[in-house]
């Protein structure tokens, strides 16, 4: 059960997240290959609507109003040129961009960016983080008190927090820096076992929720700590002041609207050279943890969020991997500022 590993290869984990085509063909092919698929003015909307996030083929079809076949025809070309990658969650399947591997993508993906989204697509894309957020807020606030009974079938918090702390104190050695007053960010902070751990390392520790039925659940610790607040805060809201030295995200991004902003938004907040510490589950497919637990996603392959966290500016210190209760696995990753 508390069996794990460390590892600096990442693409050599979980392979439900299915990789592009390779790219290491001729020059001139992939050229013509990522070219040709630019090639389409609806083409070159997908890939700017998944800049950002990752969305099924029912929620593209909203937001780019338009049928599932000939949506699925352009995905295909997306995939197929290695512009986008893909995942199944259950009976969905989700795209995302694919990472700017060569100097050639990196320049059209830029062209690609500056592009200005419609206005309709994107208040589609607003509702569609809108209803995820609904979901998940909707199933906490009824089954906060139950919460911690079903999360047990998953994982154990004193199975990765030790390492989550060690992980913590070496970033902090390294780092070298010495500041008279450090403040520590939680997203969403369960049952509290870290609060204390963390209020013993940092000045100041904030953890924030935005359902108050869960803020609850770790009051009584709170209340034991003069330097821990909680606030009832929704992480996107916070103002974008690089104030933190940690930001700590435990097993909360399988209940985000959005994962990949996630890592946009930490970048706003972690000061330079400060730490973003991810820890969730990789790729799954049980499905009664969307019932049971309220999870939007059934967990994430590493390189997938070592994409999303290269994207928003981090660098990757380390990652661990924990086997879990019923076949679940969990990933620790640490990420750095690399605005220094």
């Amino acid at each position: 059960m508390r069996q794990h590993r460390s590892v600096n290869d990442l693409s050599a984990s979980n392979p439900k997240l299915e990789p592009p085509p390779s790219i290491a063909r001729l020059p001139a092919d992939v050229l013509i290959t990522e070219a040709k698929a630019l090639s389409d003015r609806l083409r070159v909307n997908v890939l700017r609507v998944l800049k950002e996030d990752s969305y099924g083929v029912l929620e593209l079809c909203r937001i780019l109003n338009i049928a599932q076949p000939a949506l699925s025809h352009h995905l295909k070309v997306l995939f197929e040129a290695g512009l986008a990658a893909r995942r199944r969650e259950g009976n969905s399947i989700f795209y995302r961009r694919a990472p700017a591997t060569t100097p050639l993508r990196s320049a059209m993906l830029a062209a690609v960016d500056t592009i200005e989204l419609p206005p309709e697509q994107l208040e589609q894309i607003e509702r569609i983080h809108a209803e995820r957020n609904r979901r998940s807020q909707a199933f906490f606030a009824q089954h906060a008190p139950d919460f911690a009974l079903q999360q047990a079938r998953i994982s154990d918090a004193a199975v990765y927090v030790p390492s989550v702390l060690e992980l913590i104190d070496r970033a902090i050695a390294a780092d070298g820096a010495r500041q008279e007053e450090t403040t520590a960010l939680e997203i969403g902070p369960g049952d509290g076992e870290l609060l204390a751990l963390l209020a013993s390392r940092f000045t100041n520790v904030v953890a924030i929720d935005n359902e108050p039925a869960m803020l609850e659940r770790c009051a009584g610790i709170a209340a034991e700590l003069p330097n821990v607040r909680l606030l009832k805060r929704d992480f996107t809201t916070l103002p974008s002041i690089a104030r933190y030295r940690l930001v700590v995200a435990a097993m909360v991004m399988h209940h985000l609207a959005s994962p990949a902003k996630m890592f946009q938004n930490a970048r706003r907040l972690v000061s330079p050279g400060g730490l973003l510490v991810v820890v969730d589950l990789c790729a799954h497919d049980h499905e009664w943890v969307r019932d049971a637990c309220g999870d939007l996603w059934l967990g994430f392959e590493p390189q997938e969020l070592l994409d999303w966290a290269t994207q928003a500016g981090f660098e990757r210190v380390e990652s661990q991997f924990f086997a879990q209760r019923n076949g679940f696995q969990i990933q620790i990753h640490g990420f750095r500022n690399s605005n220094t």
